[in-house]
């Protein structure tokens, strides 16, 4: 399998491996070839890009969709849960954890995303930060969550712990865009931080 994998590597390459050692050099992550992610530490917290690729059956068609996940796993004082999905994106998170509606306050923030949580006020904190309202407004086909238990691929998350999973409905291979996610999730540590929602 190993000779398969890198004569097939040899002769299409994987488009993103590049861009994703030199993103981890930069930013003293670890690539780990066999598994395809970068590894990233802030503040003694893990945050971890990978490329992820689904499996479904359409009819009598299998079907296989590529997407780039960032996952950050944490202990929350607090269990705060959220979801954040574009407008017009099907939903039943309401049902999960009883769930509601949240306004940030910024027109185009909330005009482009829905927002659902369990902690409202720290929500908004949350969201108050430029820096993660900026990013997340240049992201395209974005699904955004923290939650506890399991991911939405069926992640097993580890016992006590809730994980921040941001989800690109593509596979990342521009080294700003990952910056820019690597950002994202530094911010989002902060923010966490500040409003006690993460054990440091």
């Amino acid at each position: 399998m190993g000779i398969i994998k890198t004569v097939y590597n040899s002769f299409f390459g994987k488009s993103y491996e590049a861009v994703w050692r030199q993103f981890a050099q930069k930013n003293n992550g670890i690539f780990s070839e066999k598994d395809d992610t970068v590894e990233i530490v802030y503040k003694e917290h893990k945050i971890l890009f990978d490329v992820y690729t689904n499996y479904s059956v359409v009819g009598n068609s299998s079907v296989d969709r590529e997407y780039t996940r960032v996952r950050l796993e944490f202990v929350s004082p607090d269990n705060l849960k959220l979801r954040l999905i574009p407008q017009g994106f099907i939903d039943t998170i309401g049902k999960l954890f009883c769930a509601q509606d949240i306004i940030i306050g910024d027109k185009e923030f909330d005009k482009r995303f829905v927002i659902k949580g369990n902690e409202e006020f720290k929500i908004q904190m949350l969201f108050s930060n430029e820096i993660i309202r900026s990013i997340l407004l240049s992201q395209k086909d974005l699904y955004m969550e923290i939650m506890e238990e399991y991911g939405i691929f069926d992640e097993k998350i580890k016992e006590g712990y809730s994980m921040a999973i941001y989800i690109s409905q593509e596979k990342i291979t521009d080294a700003k865009q990952l910056n820019s996610l690597l950002q994202l999730y530094t911010n989002l540590i902060d923010q966490l931080i500040k409003s006690n929602s993460l054990k440091v």
